[in-house]
């Protein structure tokens, strides 16, 4: 009778040791993933203002007006992309514009509407760039998934709204981009 009492509680110390060591590892795994996200999330960071920083030296080292470092975009039905351009005023007036994306061809060469593609959360009157200046601006492009895969054509245009929209002027520039989806 000793016998099992002592054996039951070595048994029960034994199992608190292994709860206790458990927890405890448990808590340097979340804490060490947690750590890893978190890096991650600052890199993620420093990665976005790389890209806007060479999107700036683009536009200036280039003497460009507008700079659009992908003309090819691969994405997955249904999935979700941060874009990044960035525009330079080359007038010597400040420059009242907008941003968007012309739908040029489908896959299969016919007109389309890709009105919920971009989100640009730009003014309703336009951005204001000051003369010699440049900006650099996200955009989130969103496939839907009842879209057909493959390769469509956008234009990527930056609109001068000093000028009437039946003027060439109106067009401050234009970049041709491809969006070929997959899936």
């Amino acid at each position: 009778m000793l016998r099992s009492k002592r054996a039951s509680l070595e048994i029960s110390i034994q199992a608190i040791v292994i709860v206790v060591l458990a927890m405890t590892l448990l808590g340097l795994g979340l804490g060490f993933i947690r750590l890893m996200f978190r890096n991650i999330s600052e890199t993620g960071l420093e990665v976005t203002e790389t890209v806007r920083q060479r999107i700036l030296d683009d536009l200036i080292t280039g003497d460009k007006k507008l700079s659009f470092p992908k003309t090819e975009i691969i994405i997955d039905k249904g999935g979700s992309q941060i874009l990044t351009v960035g525009i330079r005023n080359k007038k010597d007036t400040s420059l009242n514009y907008k941003i968007q994306f012309s739908p040029i061809s489908d896959p299969l060469g016919n007109p389309f509407i890709a009105d919920d593609w971009f989100q640009l959360g730009q003014p309703p009157n336009g951005y204001i760039l000051n003369a010699a200046d440049s900006q650099v601006r996200s955009i989130r492009l969103s496939i839907p998934t009842g879209v057909q895969s493959g390769a469509y054509v956008f234009t990527f245009d930056a609109l001068d709204l000093d000028f009437p929209p039946s003027e060439p002027s109106h067009i401050y520039e234009q970049k041709d981009v491809f969006i070929v989806i997959r899936g």
